[in-house]
Protein backbone atom coordinates (compact mmCIF):
# COMPACT_ATOMS: atom_id res chain seq x y z
CA UNK A 1 0.00 0.00 0.00
CA UNK A 2 1.34 3.59 -0.24
CA UNK A 3 2.10 5.95 2.15
CA UNK A 4 -0.53 8.20 0.83
CA UNK A 5 -3.36 5.38 0.13
CA UNK A 6 -2.62 4.19 4.18
CA UNK A 7 -2.96 7.89 5.57
CA UNK A 8 -6.27 8.95 3.38
CA UNK A 9 -7.96 5.49 5.00
CA UNK A 10 -6.62 6.83 8.93
CA UNK A 11 -9.04 8.10 11.02
CA UNK A 12 -7.33 8.12 14.71
CA UNK A 13 -6.51 10.18 17.70
CA UNK A 14 -7.77 13.83 17.46
CA UNK A 15 -8.77 12.82 13.75
CA UNK A 16 -12.26 11.84 14.97
CA UNK A 17 -13.62 14.61 16.03
CA UNK A 18 -13.71 16.12 12.80
CA UNK A 19 -17.24 15.61 12.49
CA UNK A 20 -17.49 18.93 15.15
CA UNK A 21 -15.06 21.07 13.42
CA UNK A 22 -16.02 24.72 14.25
CA UNK A 23 -17.36 23.32 17.50
CA UNK A 24 -15.07 21.23 19.72
CA UNK A 25 -12.18 21.15 16.98
CA UNK A 26 -10.99 24.96 15.12
CA UNK A 27 -13.75 26.83 17.33
CA UNK A 28 -14.17 30.87 15.84
CA UNK A 29 -13.84 32.88 18.74
CA UNK A 30 -14.40 36.64 18.19
CA UNK A 31 -12.84 39.66 19.26
CA UNK A 32 -10.35 41.06 21.63
CA UNK A 33 -8.73 38.19 23.50
CA UNK A 34 -10.38 38.47 26.74
CA UNK A 35 -12.90 37.47 29.21
CA UNK A 36 -16.08 38.10 27.21
CA UNK A 37 -15.56 37.37 23.24
CA UNK A 38 -17.95 36.47 20.45
CA UNK A 39 -18.46 32.88 19.14
CA UNK A 40 -20.72 32.16 16.33
CA UNK A 41 -22.45 35.79 16.98
CA UNK A 42 -23.31 35.21 20.60
CA UNK A 43 -21.06 36.55 23.74
CA UNK A 44 -19.41 33.78 25.95
CA UNK A 45 -17.19 34.06 28.96
CA UNK A 46 -14.01 32.87 27.32
CA UNK A 47 -11.91 30.51 29.68
CA UNK A 48 -10.05 28.88 27.31
CA UNK A 49 -7.05 31.52 26.97
CA UNK A 50 -3.18 31.31 28.95
CA UNK A 51 -3.17 35.04 28.98
CA UNK A 52 -2.88 35.08 32.94
CA UNK A 53 -2.30 38.57 33.36
CA UNK A 54 -4.47 39.67 30.30
CA UNK A 55 -1.81 41.76 28.75
CA UNK A 56 -3.21 41.21 25.52
CA UNK A 57 -6.25 43.33 24.72
CA UNK A 58 -4.52 46.04 26.63
CA UNK A 59 -4.75 49.20 24.93
CA UNK A 60 -1.84 50.27 25.98
CA UNK A 61 0.10 47.14 24.43
CA UNK A 62 -2.00 46.97 21.12
CA UNK A 63 -0.85 50.47 20.21
CA UNK A 64 2.68 50.34 21.52
CA UNK A 65 2.61 47.38 19.56
CA UNK A 66 0.89 48.90 16.41
CA UNK A 67 3.03 51.75 16.70
CA UNK A 68 6.40 49.30 16.38
CA UNK A 69 5.24 47.42 13.61
CA UNK A 70 4.53 50.91 11.64
CA UNK A 71 8.28 51.28 11.73
CA UNK A 72 9.75 48.09 11.14
CA UNK A 73 6.92 45.96 9.45
CA UNK A 74 5.30 42.43 11.03
CA UNK A 75 8.76 40.69 9.81
CA UNK A 76 12.19 42.62 10.58
CA UNK A 77 14.32 41.05 11.00
CA UNK A 78 15.09 37.89 8.61
CA UNK A 79 16.90 34.90 8.83
CA UNK A 80 18.28 33.27 11.58
CA UNK A 81 19.69 35.08 14.49
CA UNK A 82 23.04 33.50 14.57
CA UNK A 83 23.59 34.87 11.07
CA UNK A 84 21.16 38.25 10.14
CA UNK A 85 18.27 37.78 13.14
CA UNK A 86 20.13 39.42 16.07
CA UNK A 87 19.28 43.18 17.18
CA UNK A 88 19.98 45.44 20.44
CA UNK A 89 16.28 44.63 21.02
CA UNK A 90 16.81 40.95 21.53
CA UNK A 91 19.94 41.26 24.02
CA UNK A 92 18.18 43.89 26.17
CA UNK A 93 15.65 40.67 26.35
CA UNK A 94 17.59 38.42 27.23
CA UNK A 95 19.38 41.01 29.62
CA UNK A 96 16.03 41.87 31.36
CA UNK A 97 14.92 38.37 31.56
CA UNK A 98 18.39 37.41 33.22
CA UNK A 99 17.80 39.81 35.67
CA UNK A 100 14.08 38.75 36.69
CA UNK A 101 15.14 34.70 36.96
CA UNK A 102 18.92 34.97 38.35
CA UNK A 103 20.39 32.80 35.41
CA UNK A 104 21.70 33.92 31.59
CA UNK A 105 19.55 33.52 29.47
CA UNK A 106 18.66 33.03 25.45
CA UNK A 107 15.60 33.74 23.21
CA UNK A 108 13.92 30.72 20.89
CA UNK A 109 11.76 32.03 18.24
CA UNK A 110 8.81 29.47 19.35
CA UNK A 111 8.39 27.57 22.41
CA UNK A 112 7.90 24.26 21.35
CA UNK A 113 10.12 23.81 19.05
CA UNK A 114 12.70 25.79 20.69
CA UNK A 115 12.20 23.31 23.84
CA UNK A 116 12.21 20.04 21.58
CA UNK A 117 15.33 21.23 19.85
CA UNK A 118 17.39 21.84 23.18
CA UNK A 119 16.28 18.42 24.22
CA UNK A 120 18.12 16.85 21.19
CA UNK A 121 20.83 19.49 21.68
CA UNK A 122 21.98 18.60 24.94
CA UNK A 123 22.34 14.71 24.81
CA UNK A 124 23.83 12.15 22.60
CA UNK A 125 23.00 8.79 21.82
CA UNK A 126 24.91 7.79 25.44
CA UNK A 127 23.23 9.68 27.67
CA UNK A 128 19.23 8.79 29.23
CA UNK A 129 16.37 11.11 28.95
CA UNK A 130 13.75 10.66 31.96
CA UNK A 131 10.28 12.33 31.50
CA UNK A 132 7.23 13.16 34.12
CA UNK A 133 4.44 11.24 32.31
CA UNK A 134 1.99 14.28 32.33
CA UNK A 135 4.27 16.73 31.05
CA UNK A 136 3.56 18.68 27.90
CA UNK A 137 3.81 17.26 24.48
CA UNK A 138 6.39 19.31 23.22
CA UNK A 139 8.93 17.52 26.14
CA UNK A 140 7.72 14.02 24.76
CA UNK A 141 8.45 15.07 21.22
CA UNK A 142 11.83 16.10 22.21
CA UNK A 143 12.57 12.64 24.33
CA UNK A 144 11.49 11.27 21.07
CA UNK A 145 14.36 13.02 19.00
CA UNK A 146 16.61 11.01 21.37
CA UNK A 147 18.44 8.52 20.26
CA UNK A 148 19.53 6.74 23.12
CA UNK A 149 17.51 5.67 26.28
CA UNK A 150 14.03 7.17 27.21
CA UNK A 151 12.07 6.69 30.22
CA UNK A 152 9.17 8.09 32.03
CA UNK A 153 7.88 7.97 35.70
CA UNK A 154 4.13 8.06 37.02
CA UNK A 155 3.14 11.73 37.59
CA UNK A 156 5.23 13.37 40.41
CA UNK A 157 6.09 9.70 42.00
CA UNK A 158 9.33 10.52 43.34
CA UNK A 159 9.82 6.81 44.31
CA UNK A 160 9.45 5.72 40.46
CA UNK A 161 11.90 8.40 39.45
CA UNK A 162 13.93 7.61 42.02
CA UNK A 163 13.87 3.52 40.43
CA UNK A 164 14.21 5.16 36.91
CA UNK A 165 17.14 7.22 37.92
CA UNK A 166 18.91 4.07 39.33
CA UNK A 167 18.26 1.74 36.16
CA UNK A 168 19.52 4.72 34.16
CA UNK A 169 23.30 4.54 35.79
CA UNK A 170 25.85 4.39 32.76
CA UNK A 171 29.56 4.70 32.72
CA UNK A 172 29.61 6.57 29.08
CA UNK A 173 26.55 8.76 29.41
CA UNK A 174 24.12 11.43 31.21
CA UNK A 175 20.88 11.71 32.76
CA UNK A 176 18.50 14.36 31.64
CA UNK A 177 15.42 14.64 33.85
CA UNK A 178 12.17 16.40 32.38
CA UNK A 179 9.11 17.75 34.63
CA UNK A 180 6.90 21.10 34.09
CA UNK A 181 6.59 23.30 36.79
CA UNK A 182 2.97 23.44 36.14
CA UNK A 183 1.19 20.51 34.29
CA UNK A 184 -0.96 22.39 31.94
CA UNK A 185 -3.72 19.47 32.18
CA UNK A 186 -3.74 18.87 35.72
CA UNK A 187 -3.24 22.17 37.43
CA UNK A 188 -0.60 20.83 39.75
CA UNK A 189 2.82 21.61 40.29
CA UNK A 190 6.08 19.73 39.82
CA UNK A 191 7.30 18.10 43.55
CA UNK A 192 10.41 20.11 42.82
CA UNK A 193 11.73 20.22 46.32
CA UNK A 194 11.49 16.41 46.44
CA UNK A 195 13.52 16.06 42.86
CA UNK A 196 16.05 18.40 44.23
CA UNK A 197 16.58 16.00 46.79
CA UNK A 198 17.42 13.77 44.83
CA UNK A 199 20.33 14.87 42.93
CA UNK A 200 22.24 14.46 46.37
CA UNK A 201 22.24 10.88 45.80
CA UNK A 202 22.20 10.58 41.74
CA UNK A 203 23.89 12.48 39.02
CA UNK A 204 21.57 13.95 36.56
CA UNK A 205 20.91 17.31 34.94
CA UNK A 206 16.88 19.20 35.78
CA UNK A 207 15.36 20.67 32.61
CA UNK A 208 12.07 22.40 33.90
CA UNK A 209 9.74 23.78 31.38
CA UNK A 210 7.66 26.25 33.35
CA UNK A 211 5.41 27.71 30.14
CA UNK A 212 2.80 28.49 32.41
CA UNK A 213 4.31 29.35 35.92
CA UNK A 214 6.52 32.50 34.64
CA UNK A 215 4.68 35.68 35.49
CA UNK A 216 1.82 34.15 36.46
CA UNK A 217 3.28 32.40 40.23
CA UNK A 218 6.29 35.30 39.98
CA UNK A 219 9.03 36.78 38.02
CA UNK A 220 10.83 33.37 38.63
CA UNK A 221 7.68 31.28 38.14
CA UNK A 222 6.73 28.48 39.85
CA UNK A 223 9.89 27.61 40.60
CA UNK A 224 10.94 30.76 42.76
CA UNK A 225 13.86 30.36 45.93
CA UNK A 226 14.45 26.65 44.05
CA UNK A 227 15.57 28.99 40.97
CA UNK A 228 19.55 28.16 41.32
CA UNK A 229 18.65 24.07 42.03
CA UNK A 230 17.43 24.01 38.06
CA UNK A 231 19.99 23.74 35.82
CA UNK A 232 17.92 24.41 32.43
CA UNK A 233 14.86 26.75 32.93
CA UNK A 234 12.71 27.18 29.83
CA UNK A 235 9.45 29.29 29.68
CA UNK A 236 7.45 30.77 26.92
CA UNK A 237 5.76 33.97 26.41
CA UNK A 238 2.77 32.28 24.59
CA UNK A 239 0.82 32.35 28.42
CA UNK A 240 1.44 35.12 30.95
CA UNK A 241 3.21 37.42 28.28
CA UNK A 242 0.56 37.25 25.48
CA UNK A 243 2.58 36.81 22.59
CA UNK A 244 5.09 34.30 20.63
CA UNK A 245 8.61 33.01 21.33
CA UNK A 246 10.28 32.12 24.79
CA UNK A 247 13.53 31.63 26.60
CA UNK A 248 16.05 29.65 28.00
CA UNK A 249 17.50 30.21 31.18
CA UNK A 250 21.18 27.72 32.39
CA UNK A 251 24.69 28.94 33.77
CA UNK A 252 26.68 31.18 31.22
CA UNK A 253 28.95 27.96 29.50
CA UNK A 254 25.21 26.42 28.93
CA UNK A 255 23.54 28.81 27.18
CA UNK A 256 26.95 29.54 25.33
CA UNK A 257 26.72 25.81 24.22
CA UNK A 258 22.62 25.97 23.09
CA UNK A 259 23.75 29.38 21.15
CA UNK A 260 25.44 27.59 18.79
CA UNK A 261 23.37 23.93 18.97
CA UNK A 262 19.91 24.16 19.56
CA UNK A 263 18.60 23.64 15.96
CA UNK A 264 15.46 25.34 15.73
CA UNK A 265 17.24 28.77 16.00
CA UNK A 266 20.75 27.92 14.10
CA UNK A 267 18.61 27.06 11.06
CA UNK A 268 15.31 28.34 11.48
CA UNK A 269 14.15 32.32 11.34
CA UNK A 270 14.71 34.99 14.04
CA UNK A 271 11.96 35.39 17.00
CA UNK A 272 10.38 38.29 14.88
CA UNK A 273 10.82 41.82 16.70
CA UNK A 274 7.63 42.99 17.50
CA UNK A 275 7.28 40.19 19.52
CA UNK A 276 10.52 40.81 21.07
CA UNK A 277 9.29 44.80 21.87
CA UNK A 278 5.90 43.44 23.05
CA UNK A 279 7.32 41.51 25.93
CA UNK A 280 10.18 43.94 26.82
CA UNK A 281 7.07 46.45 27.03
CA UNK A 282 4.53 44.21 29.34
CA UNK A 283 7.69 43.91 31.70
CA UNK A 284 7.90 47.25 32.23
CA UNK A 285 4.38 47.37 32.91
CA UNK A 286 4.96 44.45 34.93
CA UNK A 287 7.03 46.20 36.90
CA UNK A 288 4.92 48.74 37.95
CA UNK A 289 1.72 46.95 38.35
CA UNK A 290 2.02 43.11 38.03
CA UNK A 291 1.76 42.52 41.71
CA UNK A 292 -1.84 44.12 41.28
CA UNK A 293 -2.84 42.49 38.82
CA UNK A 294 -1.09 38.33 40.04
CA UNK A 295 -3.34 39.53 43.21
CA UNK A 296 -6.54 39.72 40.90
CA UNK A 297 -5.84 36.59 39.40
CA UNK A 298 -5.03 34.59 42.26
CA UNK A 299 -8.07 36.06 43.98
CA UNK A 300 -10.41 35.25 40.88
CA UNK A 301 -8.66 31.37 40.88
CA UNK A 302 -9.55 31.15 44.84
CA UNK A 303 -13.29 32.18 44.44
CA UNK A 304 -13.96 30.08 40.71
CA UNK A 305 -11.99 26.79 42.60
CA UNK A 306 -13.86 27.45 45.73
CA UNK A 307 -17.07 27.78 44.21
CA UNK A 308 -16.50 24.48 42.35
CA UNK A 309 -16.11 22.70 45.18
CA UNK A 310 -18.83 23.92 47.08
CA UNK A 311 -21.32 22.71 44.22
CA UNK A 312 -19.68 19.27 44.94
CA UNK A 313 -17.26 18.90 41.85
CA UNK A 314 -13.81 17.39 41.21
CA UNK A 315 -11.12 20.05 40.47
CA UNK A 316 -8.65 17.18 41.39
CA UNK A 317 -5.19 18.75 42.74
CA UNK A 318 -4.81 21.71 40.96
CA UNK A 319 -2.58 24.47 42.71
CA UNK A 320 -2.85 26.99 40.04
CA UNK A 321 -5.47 29.22 37.68
CA UNK A 322 -5.52 25.91 34.96
CA UNK A 323 -8.69 24.67 36.73
CA UNK A 324 -9.72 21.04 35.59
CA UNK A 325 -13.21 19.72 36.29
CA UNK A 326 -14.03 16.16 36.50
CA UNK A 327 -16.53 13.73 34.96
CA UNK A 328 -17.88 10.41 34.48
CA UNK A 329 -20.35 10.62 31.81
CA UNK A 330 -21.14 8.51 28.63
CA UNK A 331 -19.78 10.50 25.43
CA UNK A 332 -23.30 11.38 24.75
CA UNK A 333 -24.02 12.93 28.03
CA UNK A 334 -20.61 14.90 27.56
CA UNK A 335 -21.92 16.23 24.16
CA UNK A 336 -25.09 17.73 25.96
CA UNK A 337 -23.42 19.47 28.08
CA UNK A 338 -20.86 21.38 25.85
CA UNK A 339 -23.75 22.48 23.97
CA UNK A 340 -25.89 23.54 26.80
CA UNK A 341 -22.76 25.50 28.63
CA UNK A 342 -22.13 27.60 24.92
CA UNK A 343 -25.58 28.19 24.08
CA UNK A 344 -27.68 28.60 26.82
CA UNK A 345 -25.64 29.50 29.53
CA UNK A 346 -22.72 31.37 27.57
CA UNK A 347 -19.82 29.60 29.23
CA UNK A 348 -17.16 28.79 26.93
CA UNK A 349 -14.12 26.18 28.21
CA UNK A 350 -12.36 23.97 26.82
CA UNK A 351 -13.01 19.94 26.93
CA UNK A 352 -11.03 17.16 27.16
CA UNK A 353 -12.49 13.05 26.19
CA UNK A 354 -11.53 10.08 24.75
CA UNK A 355 -9.13 9.46 23.00
CA UNK A 356 -6.92 12.00 24.64
CA UNK A 357 -8.58 10.58 27.96
CA UNK A 358 -9.87 7.05 28.66
CA UNK A 359 -13.65 6.31 27.39
CA UNK A 360 -16.18 7.48 30.21
CA UNK A 361 -14.18 9.80 31.53
CA UNK A 362 -14.72 14.02 30.59
CA UNK A 363 -12.63 17.44 31.78
CA UNK A 364 -13.84 20.50 31.29
CA UNK A 365 -10.95 22.86 31.63
CA UNK A 366 -11.20 26.27 32.96
CA UNK A 367 -8.37 28.99 33.14
CA UNK A 368 -8.52 32.01 35.17
CA UNK A 369 -7.60 35.13 34.25
CA UNK A 370 -7.08 38.88 35.89
CA UNK A 371 -9.57 39.85 33.63
CA UNK A 372 -12.28 37.39 35.11
CA UNK A 373 -14.65 39.35 36.61
CA UNK A 374 -17.19 38.37 39.85
CA UNK A 375 -19.96 38.47 37.42
CA UNK A 376 -18.18 36.18 35.43
CA UNK A 377 -17.45 33.61 38.21
CA UNK A 378 -20.78 33.85 39.44
CA UNK A 379 -22.25 33.28 36.08
CA UNK A 380 -20.29 30.56 35.35
CA UNK A 381 -20.93 28.61 38.90
CA UNK A 382 -24.28 28.68 38.02
CA UNK A 383 -23.97 27.14 35.01
CA UNK A 384 -21.72 24.49 36.65
CA UNK A 385 -24.59 23.52 39.05
CA UNK A 386 -27.01 23.00 36.29
CA UNK A 387 -23.84 20.55 35.24
CA UNK A 388 -23.78 19.31 38.61
CA UNK A 389 -27.31 18.44 38.17
CA UNK A 390 -27.80 17.03 34.91
CA UNK A 391 -25.32 14.63 35.54
CA UNK A 392 -26.65 13.50 38.83
CA UNK A 393 -29.45 11.84 37.02
CA UNK A 394 -27.43 9.80 34.99
CA UNK A 395 -23.91 9.20 36.42
CA UNK A 396 -22.19 9.42 39.71
CA UNK A 397 -19.43 12.20 39.51
CA UNK A 398 -15.91 11.05 39.49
Amino acid sequence: MRLIDKIRQKKEGLAVYDEFYGELVYPKLEGLLKNRMLFKGREVITWSFNDYLGYQCDQRVIEAETAFVSMFGAGYPAGSRLLTGNTEYHEKLEDEIAQLVGKPTMLVNLGYAGIMSTIQSLVDRNDTVIYDQEVHACLVDGARLHLGKRRSFRHNDIEHLEAQLKASKSALGGTLVLVDGVYSMRGDCAALSAIIELKKRYEFTLLVDDAHGWLTFSNQGSVGDLMKEVDIYIATFAKAAATVGGFIAADKDIIQHLKYNVRSQVFGRTLQLVNVYSVLFKLDLIRDEGDNRRNTLWSNTKKLQTGLQSIGLNIGDTTSPITPVYFDCPEEVSAEIIQTLRYEYGIFCSCVTYPVIPKGRFILRLIVTALHTDDDIKQTLKAFSYVKERLSRNVELS
